[in-house]
């Protein structure tokens, strides 16, 4: 199955927001009709990340990666953007490389960002260091926010540069650690109104661990607890793997919001698993 979120920001870097169910190794109901599902289905074949650069709809890029559960991957998340000169924003994947614990730039987008692909490319982050290597080792989704005054987010002169505000780096490990995915965005065109990272708890419920927001009405406090049945984290713990969804009251689940206003259109929810446990539930909201 593919779910498909449409954009929901008239401003928005994303153009298309996907997940597919994956079966038996295979995406289910992907024939590969679209350069996005051919992408999909060959995240799943290399079990790694990668950006491409979109020949049908250009300008624009993808960037594809897979979930795993219990050392298998069971969905894969592919998000796409028809970027112009004007729409600052980025997608890496930083892998391992050489003998030592270190990661490189593997594959990535800058649109017309030349200053920040330069650096990037000639950068390596040991694991702990810098934003990929902090992904890496904590295996975790992190968020750096005000990235040019940001002391962890070791690029901050390209990316004041390229008015990047916002990154989130997201894990892609398995048995073993894969890559790290970095999604950049900048105030001009977000990627989404909000980015969360809720904690999976003891007693089955989260806790917002870490989050940014474009959009203030939109806020929760860091720590904000939700319980294990409902929001938008026991969404992705029902799927079993990342799903998107339109639905108002899962949507609106843990906020308050004024009865006739919902600003929250959609989202995307990315769960991480220790063998079969969720640990953290990493959200998009737009």
């Amino acid at each position: 199955m593919c779910l498909v979120l449409p954009s929901q920001l008239s401003n928005a870097f994303l153009c298309d927001v996907r997940t597919y169910d994956v079966h038996d190794n295979r995406c289910v109901g992907n024939e590969g009709e679209s350069e996005l599902d051919r992408l999909a289905n060959e995240c799943l074949q290399t079990g790694t990340a990668r950006v491409v650069t979109l020949q049908q709809e250009t300008p624009g890029a993808a960037i594809a990666f897979p979930v795993h559960r219990c050392e298998v991957i069971v969905s894969i998340v592919v998000l796409a953007t028809k970027a112009d000169d004007q729409s600052p924003g980025v997608f890496e994947v930083w892998s391992p490389v050489g003998i030592h614990e270190e990661v490189a730039l593997s594959s990535g987008f800058y649109g017309n960002l030349a200053r920040f692909q330069n650096v990037s490319s000639f950068v390596r982050f040991e694991k702990g260091s810098g934003l990929p290597g902090q992904v890496w080792n904590s295996l975790r989704s992190i968020i750096h926010e005000d990235l040019a005054n940001h002391a962890g987010f070791l690029r901050a002169a390209g990316a004041s540069a390229g008015t990047l505000e916002t990154a989130i780096g997201i894990p892609v490990a398995g048995e073993n650690y894969v890559a790290s995915v970095l999604l950049l965005s900048s105030k001009a065109t977000p990627m989404a109104r909000g980015f969360e990272v809720w904690r999976a708890d003891a007693d089955g419920g989260y806790t917002l661990e870490s989050a940014s927001y474009s959009d203030s009405t939109i806020e929760l406090a860091i720590g904000t607890p939700m319980p294990a049945n409902s929001g938008i984290p026991a969404l992705a713990c029902e799927h079993g793997g990342a799903t998107v969804s339109e639905n108002p009251t899962i949507l609106r689940s843990g906020r308050h919001f004024d009865e006739d206003a919902t600003p929250i259109q959609g989202c995307l929810a990315i769960p991480f698993y220790e063998s079969d446990a969720i640990t953290s539930v990493t959200v998009l909201l737009f």
